[in-house]
């Protein structure tokens, strides 16, 4: 008589500690530019002309002597507008009273339409001002200089100190971030000439803080988000992933929260509609239907404020 299976004596159940998922695991689009929250979904950006404060206007002056009076001009053309980014999901009655652990579709819900909508402004941030043409400066590699993967013939530290020269030269200071996608931070950390800088250090491994220092930024941001366009329902086998930051880069300059009469590359305008709230969720009921409707809510604008401020390096490895 045969003795009875594994299967036989345990019916399979879904493991109530541990399950699979994927998600992008960091975003830094509001990083690059700072998160400016505002009252009204449109609205004015004042601005005041930059050439009026770099004129050497004082003069000496005599007792008696009139005053020399200098004037500067102001701007209020520069205008917002946070458009409105919302998704939804169903989340149906049945399903959920025949859930089993770990399963909580309504958490499951919310998680996943915030990293959707989290998703939504990085994309959006590359798309509009990760690009070539959006700043003053550009900088293509193979023609502006040596792509830092060719460890050879390139020279990044000098690079990098030119084309910060190059931003403080068009705004009086040095750009004080440096975002670029993964695979250019994997050719920088490993490039002889930054190992060169620490191999007499205590410190023997490169890191993204460490970077900042050696380059002199405040921060050094890294682009690691993925996304796919493949259509829905592809066998998941066959979907393709792309970086959205891809091999390139973009130096700015942008204050360490929003300030007056200060520069910035730009700012990541939020409307507050819900006090407080970069994005908010709604519950709505479909009672036809059995279901509840989840629905996140994101109004901002990715607003560049100063092309100045910022230089881009596109392909800046190979």
């Amino acid at each position: 008589m045969p003795l009875p299976t594994s299967r036989d004596v345990h019916i399979d159940q879904l493991a109530t500690n541990a399950s699979i998922a994927y998600r992008n695991t960091s975003y830094i689009a509001d990083e690059a530019f700072p998160l400016l929250p505002v009252q009204k979904q449109s609205n004015i950006i004042l601005g005041y002309d930059k050439s009026y404060w770099f004129r050497d206007e004082a003069r000496m002056a005599s007792p008696g002597a009139e005053v020399p009076v200098a004037e500067y001009a102001v701007n209020s053309t520069d205008t917002y507008f946070c458009h409105r980014h919302r998704l939804g999901r169903l989340v149906f009655d049945e399903q959920r009273d025949n859930a089993d652990a770990p399963i909580n579709l309504d958490r499951e819900a919310v998680e996943f339409l915030t990293d959707k909508i989290q998703l939504r402004r990085e994309v959006q941030f590359v798309n509009s001002h990760f690009v070539t043409g959006d700043w003053t400066t550009d900088k293509t590699g193979g023609t502006d200089f040596t792509v830092w993967s060719n460890y050879a013939g390139s020279s990044p530290l000098v690079d990098v100190t030119s084309y910060q020269d190059t931003v403080d030269a068009l705004i009086g200071r040095d750009p004080n971030k440096f975002i670029v996608g993964k695979q250019v931070y994997i050719q920088l950390k490993n490039h002889p000439d930054i190992i060169d800088l620490i191999k007499y250090t205590q410190r023997g491994q490169i890191t993204p803080d460490l970077l900042a220092s050696l380059l002199e930024f405040e921060k050094f941001l890294i682009g690691r988000a993925l996304y796919t366009t493949t259509k829905e329902g592809t066998a998941e086998a066959s979907v393709v992933y792309s970086r959205v930051w891809g091999k390139n880069g973009l130096m700015l300059y942008t204050p360490p929260s929003p300030s007056l009469m200060t520069p910035s590359a730009g700012y990541t305008i939020v409307w507050q509609r819900v006090a407080g709230a970069i994005q908010y969720l709604q519950r709505f009921r479909r009672e036809e239907a059995e279901a509840d409707l989840l629905v996140i809510n994101s109004y901002f604008s990715q607003k560049k404020t100063s092309a100045d401020a910022g230089l881009f390096l596109s392909g800046a490895v190979a």
